[in-house]
């Protein structure tokens, strides 16, 4: 089920809301919490009722071992019980994920044959399998777990997030889950999440699918080996840069949005990341949760920084190789990796040689970082967006070299992509507009202060809601799939 879709924002959407606070208006708290777990298994099994088999066997799976990392008594007892369960996730998501990719080319090295076995990928397992790895380290570390099957439930499976993350630390969300057992939500979330999944509402339905429709055919017909021009491939690459941005945020404030109108704040995940100034800035903008997910369960555990800079850059180099790996089975993906991993490795090896160079701040030499960053990122999607290598070198390729054939941009196409440039670069983003913090020991804008400066439920801010909705509603009978919801 898109967030974008008619069955979605018409149907689904309206029907748990009405059901959830309908329950928590008769004091029912602790059975409007259940209702959004069942609520949650719908719209999993919208997609596919046999992955929710699945995926429920694994929850419980977890569940059980992640109690037992925490409680046995013994440390190699406990120790067996979380590699258990590490061991358990990683190998669903290969079989699932990576298997036929394995077997095709290690057919290929030893010259044999390999019958592809097709598996279909459950949406949201590198998201799910990730998410309880982490939890089943802090289960093990921390001796800490959570005892509630209901609410360890709803951790992995709550809907907003459960395709395409945040990956959410158990810590974050388990007071929030506790809480609304026993407390009422402030009404007023309710207001603050519309507005907030409005706007990412209007950058999935507005900019980045109408992007997507419009540069499409150029990426087929590279990979049909059709002659691709200078111009066909820079549009392509510049729009496909400006549809995952678009993309992927619009999801992210959706996530949000509807998070807090169920009385959660999920974690920030995306932060205005082409305005980085250097591949470790972007890292620390996109897909934030992923970033610390590598960094406080592959990094450290690869050993971190101990045993000198060069063993630091090598472990940052296998970190960032994996988050390449981790978004798809594929040597696109691989490259892709690789090559964001050799510019982070460059760019810290750079900081810890020539640390004068993070200290160039000066107008000129800022547009010169956020330029060359730009370019890189832009650059590397190419391998990202491409289904073969051969599709990424025609278009790479054509950036220099294209093929002399003609082709025109839609007016109202570049005057969007030209709109959303803009945007992307030096707006401020929804969720600086809104004031909006996942650190749950600050309080959110006081909604009903008439002095707060911040945006609040005035009648500009509701009409300006009102219009991204409508517009977002008009255009959801064509709703496009995330790209993210792929991995």
């Amino acid at each position: 089920m898109v967030f974008s879709s008619y069955i979605f924002l018409l149907v689904f959407l309206p029907a748990v809301l009405l059901g959830f606070y309908a329950l928590r208006s008769r004091g029912a708290f602790g059975a409007s919490v259940t209702f959004l777990l069942i609520a949650s298994f719908v719209f999993y099994a919208y997609w596919s009722v046999a992955h929710l088999v699945l995926l429920l066997g694994s929850i419980a799976g977890n569940f059980a071992l992640g109690r037992a990392a925490a409680t046995l008594q013994t440390k190699p007892a406990r120790r067996t019980a979380a590699a258990t369960a590490i061991i358990g996730n990683l190998l669903l998501i290969f079989i699932f994920k990576y298997l036929d990719f394995a077997g095709t080319n290690l057919a290929t090295l030893t010259g044999n044959d390999w019958r592809l076995l097709n598996i279909l990928l459950p949406l949201g397992i590198s998201f799910f399998t990730f998410q309880q790895i982490g939890y089943i380290v802090d289960c093990y570390t921390t001796r800490k777990y959570e005892r509630g099957p209901r609410n360890y439930a709803l951790f992995v499976l709550f809907f907003p997030q459960l395709i395409a993350g945040p990956i959410v630390h158990h810590n974050h969300t388990r007071p929030q889950f506790a809480a609304l057992t026993k407390s009422p939500v402030n009404l007023n979330f309710i207001a603050y999440g519309l507005m907030i999944f409005a706007m990412g509402l209007a950058k999935k339905s507005l900019i980045a699918d109408p992007i997507a429709r419009a540069i499409d055919p150029i990426w087929t017909s590279a990979a049909s080996g059709e002659p691709i021009s200078m111009a066909m491939s820079w549009i392509a690459i510049i729009g496909y840069t400006l549809q995952i941005y678009f993309d992927f945020s619009g999801y992210c404030d959706m996530a949000i949005g509807l998070g807090l109108m169920f009385g959660i704040r999920l974690p920030i995940n995306f932060n205005s990341p082409y305005k980085s100034k250097s591949i470790i800035e972007f890292w620390r903008r996109w897909h934030i949760t992923l970033s610390n997910f590598l960094r406080d369960y592959v990094y450290i555990r690869f050993g971190g920084n101990r045993g000198g800079q060069l063993f630091r850059l090598r472990n940052i180099f296998l970190t960032m190789l994996i988050g390449g790996v981790w978004h798809g089975a594929a040597w696109t993906f691989v490259i892709w990796g690789a090559i964001h991993a050799a510019l982070i490795t460059a760019n810290h090896a750079l900081r810890t040689f020539a640390p004068a160079f993070d200290r160039w701040n000066d107008l000129p030499s800022v547009v010169v970082k956020r330029g060359a960053t730009l370019v890189f990122v832009m650059l590397a999607w190419v391998f990202f967006r491409a289904d073969t290598t051969g599709t990424a070198m025609t278009i790479i390729t054509g950036l220099f070299d294209g093929a002399q054939t003609s082709f025109s941009l839609n007016a109202e196409i570049a005057a969007l992509m030209f709109f959303a440039s803009g945007l992307a670069l030096f707006a401020p983003n929804s969720l600086q507009v809104t004031g909006y913090t996942d650190r749950l020991d600050k309080p959110l804008p006081n909604l009903d202060a008439p002095s707060n400066k911040i945006m609040r439920p005035t009648p500009l801010a509701a009409t300006a809601t009102a219009i991204m909705l409508a517009a977002g509603v008009a255009v959801a009978w064509q709703p496009a799939v995330f790209i993210y919801f792929n991995f």
